[in-house]
């Protein structure tokens, strides 16, 4: 959920409307504080966190915790790249992976990793709407193209990131739904702590 002013200057919330088209069942949590935060996460059975513009510490706060607890995160652009930060790595401005095609740009996905054992392949096509890069985390880099495309650590249940938008992707891409049909499978195994 990312959020924003409206004319008024109050806060407002929302969701990329391209989530709602996903066959999942979801509440909406606004990152309002850290309590209210986890209190509602751990209703949860797993957590996706989608893009935006620029991460907070709140966002670093809600990995780390989705993390040592174990509890399925699908990380999506922005979040993928607090994801990298949070565990050593650093961000870089580049300014070549921002537009608005179907496919930007080829990915090559490493083999041992969740995102090929979901996708099954070697490389394949996404989209691009980013403007910084992660460099050296230490995480598993498990896709890349002139850049870091994914991280992830695969003792978890499901903790992955990705740089691209799959929930942009779903309706013409069936490759990018696999990414999501994974997570709610492992989210559907999920034993509450």
């Amino acid at each position: 959920m990312n959020n924003g002013l409206s004319s008024e200057k109050n806060n407002i919330y929302y969701v990329y409307q391209s989530f709602y088209k996903l066959d999942m069942d979801y509440i909406l949590i606004p990152l309002t504080n850290y309590d209210d935060v986890i209190n509602k996460i751990n209703m949860c059975k797993g957590v996706i966190m989608q893009g935006g513009d620029d991460y907070e510490l709140i966002h670093l706060k809600i990995i780390k915790y989705l993390y040592d607890n174990d509890i399925p995160l699908l990380a999506i652009c922005m979040s993928m790249q607090a994801m990298g930060v949070l565990f050593k790595g650093y961000l870089v401005n580049i300014d070549n992976h921002k537009d608005k095609n179907k496919y930007s740009h080829k990915i090559n996905i490493k083999k041992n990793t969740l995102l090929y054992k979901i996708i099954k392949r070697d490389s394949i096509y996404v989209n691009s709407s980013h403007k910084k890069c992660v460099v050296n985390t230490n995480l598993v880099v498990s896709s890349y193209s002139d850049c870091i495309e994914s991280i992830e650590d695969t003792s978890k249940k499901f903790f992955l990131g990705v740089q691209w938008h799959p929930e942009k992707m779903v309706e013409y891409d069936k490759l990018e739904y696999k990414i999501f049909d994974y997570f709610k499978k492992v989210c559907e195994n999920y034993e509450n702590r």
